[in-house]
């Protein structure tokens, strides 16, 4: 834990900060507004009261919004009929989770393409009868390349928004047939049974979160469904239907964002981002991450919600952006269902009993090629993904030096009290930072804007573009 800095300092640095995100933002604005009178782009008419258009041109949130709409009705029959099923007969639960997600997709992508969402985990509980988690973990590769083809939902008649939710799904399920067959070998509870095959459908199709996640492990969906029904309490249902609110509040936070704050339109048009002043740069940089962050606070606050309105356990929603500076803490706060999943799965076993600094950076190494793959593997995401990696190294490599006593008697003496201590760390942090911004602006908008602001990183702002 660091020492506390004196309030004014940190009320300085607070006022600097904030004025500097307002004044970016403002440019991105300005910039917006001229974009769309000048170039045209993607927008829509926007709330009628604002008088302004609405930038509809991120294709994950044109899609997610209505999604979580349309499906708004389906969840609310899952959780009010789980609640019956819980009360009457628990064990019939994994039935009607499967039950439910089955007509929902039944209805909306047809047969076809359920049957081929559900061979998915019946080959894996299949290949678990040979009881090996070497076998596990190649079929958890083969399976991984498949996800990467992208070929099993060309051939069926599907509009591209379900062809779009389908392959997500399609790679959340992929990890919860993997999640399940693990914790299955860990325990050592192989079994043949119908109920067994059930359990892991109706674990892999749950539906609140089964298009947009977050991931569960299957310890924690077992354990909360063997709990015995627990009574709504006014104070329960107080706490449910205030954390709906709270997330339908940031999804009309985000709504009202797009129709001020032109970020995707604006990275999508290269050209006119070229000639952009380094505030705006600024600005649409920190745009984009908040832009990110929101989508998934809002799909993850959603699921999640629901998921312990049924006592399972389910992560926290996404650590604000604004308040994580090290790559390590990021991959901890922003995904944790992701970030379980790699720890149990794949960082702990490759790291074994000697958690060497050598065995470390493998690990870090597999998770990160786990990670790549998994996103599919394109050239930005490989970009994204290598600089993560580097960045997890050079903490996991600074903390060893770091936790050495030589080092740490020459920090005592040279810098000589605990607050000198915070800002120097703060302050050989800011590089590992802002590394971290430049790969994630390769994952937020493509090779073409990631380029971009790499250039403009290293050569400065371009004369016709300079404030």
């Amino acid at each position: 834990m660091y020492c506390d800095l004196p309030k004014l300092e940190i009320w300085t640095y607070f006022v600097i900060w904030v004025s500097g995100v307002v004044y970016s933002l403002y440019n991105v604005y300005l910039a917006g507004n001229y974009y769309k009178y000048n170039n045209g782009g993607i927008f829509s008419p926007g709330w009628s009261f604002l008088n302004q258009k609405k930038d509809v041109s991120d294709f994950e949130w044109a899609i997610w919004s209505p999604f979580l709409c349309t499906a708004a009705p389906w969840v609310c029959v899952h959780l009010l009929v789980a609640e019956v099923v819980r009360y009457a007969c628990k064990e019939l639960l994994p039935i009607w989770y499967l039950t439910v997600s089955m007509l929902y997709l039944l209805q909306h992508v047809g047969l076809l393409a359920t049957m081929s969402l559900a061979a998915e985990p019946c080959l894996m509980y299949l290949l678990l009868q040979l009881r090996s988690r070497t076998v596990v973990y190649i079929a958890g590769l083969f399976l991984l390349v498949l996800h990467n083809m992208d070929f099993r939902m060309n051939w069926m008649s599907l509009f591209y928004d379900q062809h779009y939710m389908l392959t997500i799904s399609s790679a959340w399920i992929y990890m919860r047939s993997q999640s399940f067959c693990l914790d299955r070998l860990m325990s050592n509870k192989v079994s043949v049974s119908v109920a067994e095959l059930v359990l892991l459908l109706g674990y892999c199709f749950y539906l609140p979160m089964l298009f947009l996640g977050p991931l569960v492990l299957f310890e924690e969906f077992e354990a909360g469904i063997l709990k015995p029904y627990a009574p709504w309490t006014v104070q329960r249902m107080k706490i449910f239907l205030l954390n709906i609110l709270r997330y339908v509040w940031w999804m009309c936070f985000l709504e009202l964002f797009l129709h001020f704050i032109y970020v995707g339109a604006l990275q999508m048009d290269l050209k006119h981002v070229r000639i952009l002043g380094v505030w705006a740069h600024y600005g649409m940089g920190f745009s984009m991450g908040i832009m990110f962050q929101l989508k998934y606070v809002v799909t993850y606050g959603l699921s999640c919600t629901v998921a312990r309105a049924e006592q399972i356990k389910a992560p926290a929603h996404p650590k604000c952006i604004s308040r994580i500076h090290l790559y390590s803490d990021m991959w901890r706060h922003f995904d944790q269902g992701l970030y379980f999943f790699l720890r149990k799965y794949m960082y702990v076993p490759v790291l074994g009993a000697s958690p060497s600094l050598a065995r470390r950076l493998l690990a870090s190494l597999v998770c990160f090629s786990f990670v790549y793959a998994w996103h599919k593997v394109f050239l930005f995401v490989l970009i994204w993904s290598a600089l993560n990696y580097a960045g997890v190294s050079i903490e996991i490599i600074c903390k060893a030096i770091g936790s050495t006593r030589r080092y740490q008697l020459c920090e005592k003496s040279l810098l000589s009290t605990p607050q000198n201590i915070r800002r120097f760390h703060a302050f050989i942090a800011t590089p590992l930072f802002m590394m971290s911004a430049l790969s994630n602006f390769y994952f937020f908008a493509g090779m073409e804007i990631g380029n971009h602001f790499l250039t403009r990183f290293f050569e400065g702002c371009e004369d016709e573009g300079c404030d």
